[in-house]
């Protein structure tokens, strides 16, 4: 499988058809602004001018479109039914689990090889082939798929549903939002608190990086003490008053507090601090 089409040319579309150029694939593009096209015809792919010359002519399409709407007009009302049977079709855009299980099954009536396929990484990283893809779909259309998906990431981890893949996308992107929100939350007090900026940084990253050190209590539901839950709160509950003392609202704060108070009235307050996110996930705590 080595003719690939890439539909769709933001910088993330046009990233991966670099790499896929680099990688020995014969490449075809296709984008509605065609200026965007033609710049990658100088690093050797083929400009389509229509949907249908680009599916005719490759074996697998990549879409990298912007949302439900334009993945609607573009991979279910042409990708999809100009698709011959058998050909491969990957998803690479972020959209809705429901409108990937939609693809997923508009593709399957037309016995295509459909795979939801959102990516992880930066425009640096597609152009580096060094990507995290997240395929979901048939065992089928993720072995025909393997070898492509390998050229564009580091990592490839088939989720098994297109369902799966949607939203385990829209978690981690979650957790970036997150992670914005209460760096600057902590940068804000820390500046209100007179504290060296790269000393605040370095704090905050190390904390962040504490994080991946969860992951097999996490997986094996353990919750016993390393760090207990009633030491956090009352910490945290140091934390809100610190901050007010500088005048720095902290709203990601303002929602953790009340978890880990539920949570001492659970009765869980000398279990580990990650024993609040596995009772937040088993609906274990009381309700606000």
């Amino acid at each position: 499988m080595k003719r690939v089409g890439v539909a769709g040319l933001g910088k993330m579309g046009s990233a991966i058809a670099c790499n896929l150029l680099d990688h020995g694939y014969s490449v075809s593009v296709w984008n509605r602004t065609t200026a965007t096209a033609e710049e990658l015809a100088s690093a050797g792919a083929v400009v389509c001018p229509d949907i249908a010359s680009l599916v005719s002519g490759v074996d697998a399409v990549i879409a990298m479109l912007w949302d439900d709407a334009v993945a609607r007009e573009v991979t279910l009302s042409q990708i999809i039914p100009a698709a011959k049977k058998g050909q491969l079709v990957v998803e690479s855009s972020t959209l809705s689990p429901q409108m990937y299980e939609m693809l997923a099954q508009a593709a399957a009536q037309r016995e295509i090889d459909f795979l939801a396929c959102p990516v992880i990484g930066s425009i640096t990283e597609a152009r580096a082939g060094a990507l995290i893809t997240l395929p979901g779909g048939t065992q089928q259309a993720y072995d025909r798929a393997n070898l492509l998906l390998e050229a564009m990431a580091s990592t490839v981890t088939y989720t098994g549903s297109p369902l799966a893949s949607g939203y385990v996308k829209l978690a981690s992107n979650s957790v970036l939002g997150i992670i914005a929100e209460a760096a600057g939350e902590l940068l804000r007090v820390s500046d209100r608190a007179g504290v060296d900026r790269a000393l605040a940084i370095e704090m905050i990253l190390h904390a962040f990086a504490r994080a991946p050190g969860k992951k097999e209590q996490l997986l094996e539901r353990d919750s016993k003490p390393r760090f207990s839950v009633g030491a956090l709160l009352k910490d945290l509950r140091l934390a809100e008053a610190a901050y007010a003392k500088v005048d720095a609202p902290a709203p990601i704060l303002d929602c953790v507090l009340p978890s880990f108070e539920r949570a001492v009235g659970a009765g869980l307050s000398d279990a580990d601090y990650i024993a609040v996110a596995l009772a937040i996930e088993e609906s274990g705590l009381p309700a606000r």
